[in-house]
This record gives structure tokens, C-alpha cells and sequence, in this order.
């Protein structure tokens, strides 16, 4: 008798056919996020997501109580249409909520609110939970388009948290509501984002899958490696290959095939250019490092890093060691094909290589050396460099006093961007006056070069600082003193948004001063040119998960990174880290890190509870303000020196 085939290939699966995803099912079972959105490719399982989560609460193998409904709004054009989608989800479920005492059959006098009124109030009375489970739901961007107004109110329903739970699931189509259409409201995916990424299967997910099948170890490797762990490409290829027993054969038709093509084109038009020109220099150099592939789009790092995790994300490269590529054997050939109609041919040349002997490129105006004059002042050494540009030790010759000589750096005089960004941080700088924010002097130019006269502060950073000083009560000591500079930032309405160890300096008498705003944002209007939306600016390991994601950022960023400074001084590691850059970004917006006080077991529990509040990656449920951080700091402190 011959073995039924156990592949389902363009179908959704649950039960015992359901592989892999068992972290991200627990975490939403376990109701530790009252709403999500999770955003992944066509056909990686998105549905087969919600309907196990729906199987498993039907089964009542979890400890929560929670009564399902999976809403495919699929073809809900308008507000009648959601409405019909969603009476339909509820009568696939009557049974259900029948027990619950919904009469199913007169919702349909009811309407789109007013059924999801009645089901809460029901579930809410059997002491339960609704779970929501929405799919198809780039109906929406229809829905903003014929009917806006309902927006709003399905958000704040999604979102209320009153027993009621919440999953989305889309492609990246849906980020276009991160915009709001009605003014003076806030847009659809407001709290929804940053989304949670559907990847493809880990390595055992994949084996487990396959090992439905009696390959061999050469195939089962095969398989993996030209499917790149991909869930659905995994059962097309398994499925022929029982048939054909031809896995060359298999492969070359899968590669041509019409369906697979239609959907990598639907993919590939989710993406921005930007991403688009990324996965062509991948595709034209075969493996790329970080820093030629920097060179080749023309990308800012923190920018192309971003870019680079949500391709990650989505399956289109991957990582290894230290080079970046595209991931998917069956991906790539369709791109490879298709490459002349998708990008122009300024853009074809552009993504090819750099010759490695490539002559390095000069700039008229270069750095000045020690003894040198740069308006009325004399360079006296360098004294370290950064993103955009290198800090002197000088002498203001009118003055006689020591400073700190911020010079943009030449070669980026060219770029007016950085340039009104670098006179920015000093006039954010000189807006406050504050003893733990270093003064600003001056700002000008000479011969070619944009300046910034500062303070100069004899002392270590914070990092170097932290190495010779052990003792706990001086560590609060000098974060409180951080905090309350940032306190005074964001009573003027300035975010720094690059706060780390190296941009806090402590003098020789014990004083903290905060430097460097050349990343600060003015809560105040500005030229929106400089804060382009779907920017990451900051440095990798500091940033909220805001910032890591290019969103909108407020002083609950600042919180953020603060924690983490706070945690590398008392723990002496950092919270979220990883071998490689993507590494590092996945863990801030998905990991939750060891515990301050298990790393260090001498520090009070407050200091851990302190922490932990100010690195929470929704910003809603962090300090209200750093006035509030630092005034449990302070009791901290005092509690510590009464010991």
C-alpha cells in the first residue's frame, strides 16, 4: 500500500499538520500583548498562524479562557462589507457563542460596532476573553479609502484591552496606514507597530516538516537549502518530489513556475525602492559586506541597517558572517529574470561592484593639524572623532580658555543635509543652560570648515569612568546627575536620541555633562526635510525600539536608551547584543534581556525594577517622563546610604 502523501501544498494547516511558530503562538496565548500585528509574505502562513491559535483555544489546551474569532476580511471593499465578512466570521462560530448567549441570528440587525459590542459583553460576562484574529486585513486600506471614519473606532475597539485581544495579520501592504487620512486623529496602526515579523521556520521546524517523508539526509539538506526554510516552498517541493522522485527536475519546475513567480512579483512591489536596490547589489555581487553594500546604494549605515533586518525579516537575505545575500534559491532566479523590467539601467549599473583599487576620493579642504588656526582658535590636539566629524582640543585665543572643537567632518561640507543637521546640534545645544549639559561657545566657519565651540571638560566618558569607579552610591550619584540633564533637554522640547556612555562626560570633581546633540529633535515644528520619516539615526545598541524602526520619536525614546545606559553601568554588559548588527536590532525589538539584578545580585531590586520599567519596548508603559526615573533614582540613593 503506498504512503499517503502528508504535504498540503496553497492550503491553510492547524492541528497535527502545523510545524513550528511555537514561541510567538505562546506569547500570544499567554496574553502578555493585548494587540499585534504580525507581517510576513505571501503564502509564509499567516493564516495557518490564526487558525492553530484558533484550533489550540478550541481544544483548551491553554490555561487562559479565550473564545476565537477568525475574521477573514477578504473582499470587504466598504463598511457594509466588513460588517458582512464579520457577520459571517461569527456565524462559522456559532456554536461557540450561541453557549455564550449570542443569538447569532439577530446581529445582523446590529451594526459593525455593535456586534463586536455584543460579543465582548459576552464573553466579558462568562468571565473570558475574545480573541480577535483578523486576517486579509490590507482590506483595510480600502476600507481608509471608501469609509475613513471607521478607522479610528476599529483601532481604539482592537486596542481597549478590556477582554479583548487582538491579531492582525497582513503583508507590508498595510504599513501605509501608518499615515492618518483624518486630521488630528492618529493613524490606524498607532500602537501596532513595530510589527512582528512572520520568518521563516528555524533549522528543526523545517527538519520536522520534512521529516514527513523518508529522504534521504542529502535531500532533506537540498530542500532546505533552495527553499531557504520558507514553509510553503518546503511543502510544493516535498509534494512533486514524492511524485517525481527527481529533486533536479522538481527544482527547475518550481523555478519557472507561473503561480511562484506571480507571488515573489506581489512581494517584491510590498518594498521600498531603497529595498529593491539593495536586493538587486545582492543579487549582482552574489555576497556583500556591510560596508560595500553602504557603498554601493549610497544608504546611510543606520538607515541600510534597518532595511536590512526587515528584508531579513521577510526571508529575502540572510546573514553570514560577516556578508549579506539573498536567501531563497527560487527568489533569486525570478529576480534574476525579471531584473531588466523591474529596475531602470542607471540603476542595473549602479548595483555592480566597486573595483576594489577604486582611487580614494579627495577633498579640497582637509583637517587642521596641531598648531594650526581655525577662527580665533589654536588646535592644541585631536581628541576623538565621530558619524560627523572629529573633536580638537583648542584654545579661544580673545577668550584664553580651553575648548572642545566640534569640526564637520570635510568630505560631508558637500552634503546640505548634514550640514543644517550639524548647525542644528549646536542650536539645540545652546538653547539650554544647564551644569550637566555641556555649554556650547560658538559656531561658524573658516577656511572651508563648519565649527562648533564648546565647553571644554577635563574628565573620562562615562564608559571609562564606570572601569575606575565600582562603588553603587556613586553610580546613582552620576545617573541622576544624567537624568536631570535630559530632564532639562526635554523641558525645552528636545529628544537627544543618542544617548550612550561616550556622549556623557565626567569631570575630575564628579559632575556629569551631557554632549553631543548632533542627533536631537526638537519636539517643536521643523524643517521635516531633516527628520525624514523612515529614518534610524542613533547609535545601534542604544536605540528604542522606535528608533530601531524608523518611527516617529518623542523623550519615551531617550527613557529608553537611558535604561540601557543604566544597565550597562551597574550590570557592566549590555542588555540586548548579538554577533552582528541585524542580531542586535532582532534583539531590541523582540527579546526581553536578563534581569540587572540576576547579572548583578549586589544591586537593590528597586535599581532592577527602575531598569526594567525604563527598557519596556512599548513606550506607553515606561516612565511618564525622565522626572519620574530620576526621582526613584533619588530614593534609591538615599535608601542605599542609610544601609
Amino acid at each position: 500500500m503506498t504512503a499517503k502523501n502528508p504535504f498540503i501544498a496553497g492550503n491553510w494547516v492547524r492541528g497535527k499538520n502545523f510545524f513550528g511558530r511555537q514561541k510567538l503562538i505562546n506569547e500570544i496565548l499567554e496574553g502578555r500583548r493585548n494587540y499585534l500585528w504580525v507581517t510576513g509574505t505571501r503564502r509564509v502562513g499567516k493564516t495557518s498562524l490564526l487558525k492553530q491559535i484558533e484550533y489550540l483555544i478550541q481544544q483548551d489546551e491553554h490555561p487562559r479562557k479565550y473564545a476565537s474569532l477568525f475574521w477573514d476580511m477578504q473582499g470587504s471593499r466598504d463598511l457594509n462589507g466588513l460588517k458582512e465578512s464579520l457577520l459571517e466570521s461569527v456565524e462559522d462560530a456559532d456554536s461557540q457563542f450561541s453557549q455564550l448567549g449570542v443569538d447569532v441570528s439577530r446581529l445582523e440587525e446590529e451594526d459593525l460596532f455593535g456586534i463586536l459590542r455584543k460579543l465582548k459583553r459576552a464573553v466579558k460576562n462568562a468571565n473570558s476573553n475574545l480573541m480577535l484574529l483578523c486576517d486579509e486585513v490590507e482590506e483595510l486600506i480600502n476600507i481608509e479609502k471608501n469609509n475613513p471614519e471607521v478607522l479610528p473606532k476599529l483601532r481604539r475597539f482592537f486596542q481597549r484591552g478590556d477582554h479583548v485581544y487582538t491579531v492582525l495579520t497582513s503583508t507590508k501592504r498595510l504599513a501605509v496606514l501608518e499615515q492618518a487620512s483624518i486630521p488630528d486623529t492618529s493613524p490606524f496602526l498607532h500602537g501596532f507597530v513595530p510589527p512582528v515579523y512572520l520568518p521563516r521556520f528555524e533549522h528543526e521546524d523545517s527538519a520536522a516538516l520534512i521529516g514527513q517523508w523518508h529522504f534521504s539526509a542529502d535531500i532533506v539538506e537540498e530542500i532546505i537549502k533552495k527553499t531557504a526554510h520558507h514553509p510553503y516552498l518546503i511543502q510544493l517541493l516535498c509534494s512533486r518530489l514524492i511524485d517525481s522522485n527527481d529533486i533536479g527536475k522538481v527544482i527547475a519546475e518550481i523555478s519557472q513556475d507561473e503561480m511562484i513567480s506571480h507571488f515573489f512579483s506581489v512581494d517584491f512591489q510590498t518594498l521600498e525602492n531603497s529595498e529593491k536596490e539593495i536586493l538587486l547589489c545582492l543579487l549582482q555581487n552574489k555576497k556583500l559586506t556591510l560596508g560595500k553594500l553602504q557603498s554601493l546604494s549610497g544608504e546611510p549605515s543606520d538607515k541600510l541597517i534597518k532595511e536590512l533586518y526587515q528584508l531579513m525579516q521577510l526571508g529575502f537575505i540572510k546573514q553570514t558572517e560577516h556578508y549579506y545575500c539573498v536567501s531563497n534559491y527560487f527568489f533569486g532566479q525570478w529576480l534574476e529574470r525579471e531584473k531588466q523590467k523591474l529596475y531602470s539601467e542607471s540603476t542595473l549599473k549602479r548595483a555592480e561592484t566597486l573595483p576594489d583599487s577604486a582611487p580614494a576620493i579627495t577633498v579640497a579642504v582637509g583637517l587642521p593639524e596641531i598648531g594650526d588656526s581655525l577662527a580665533q582658535h589654536e588646535i592644541l590636539g585631536k581628541l576623538g572623532s565621530g558619524g560627523m566629524g572629529v573633536v580638537f582640543k583648542g584654545r579661544d585665543l580673545k577668550l584664553n580658555r580651553l575648548v572642545a572643537l566640534k569640526i564637520l567632518s570635510p568630505d560631508l561640507m558637500n552634503d546640505s543635509e548634514l550640514r543644517k543637521r550639524f548647525i542644528l546640534e549646536a542650536q539645540a545645544a545652546s538653547a539650554m543652560n544647564h551644569q550637566n549639559i555641556c555649554t556650547i561657545y560658538q559656531t561658524g566657519e573658516d577656511a572651508g570648515l563648519s565649527f562648533i565651540s564648546m565647553e571644554y571638560i577635563e574628565g573620562h566618558n562615562l564608559r571609562d569612568w564606570s572601569q575606575i569607579h565600582q562603588d553603587i552610591p556613586g553610580k546613582l550619584n552620576i545617573a541622576i546627575q544624567t537624568g536631570k540633564g535630559f530632564i532639562h533637554a526635554h523641558s525645552k522640547g528636545i529628544v537627544h536620541r543618542d544617548i550612550k556612555p561616550e556622549n556623557i562626560m565626567v569631570t575630575k570633581e564628579g559632575v556629569a555633562k551631557i554632549t553631543d546633540f548632533g542627533l536631537a529633535k526638537t519636539l517643536k515644528p521643523v524643517d521635516q526635510h531633516l527628520t525624514k520619516s523612515g529614518t534610524t539615526l542613533g547609535t545601534l545598541s542604544y536605540m528604542s525600539p522606535e528608533q530601531a524602526s524608523g518611527l516617529d520619536t518623542d523623550y519615551r525614546a531617550d527613557i529608553f536608551s537611558f535604561g540601557i545606559l543604566l544597565y550597562e553601568l551597574f550590570a557592566g554588559q549590555l542588555p540586548f547584543s548579538g554577533k552582528f548588527e541585524l542580531s542586535v536590532l532582532y534583539s531590541i525589538l523582540n527579546e526581553e534581556p536578563v534581569p540587572i539584578c540576576e547579572v548583578n545580585s549586589e544591586l537593590p531590586g528597586a535599581l532592577g525594577k527602575v531598569v526594567s520599567k525604563a527598557m519596556q519596548k512599548h513606550k506607553e508603559k515606561r516612565f511618564e517622563s525622565m522626572a519620574e526615573l530620576v526621582s526613584e533614582l533619588e530614593l534609591i540613593l538615599e535608601k542605599s546610604r542609610n544601609l
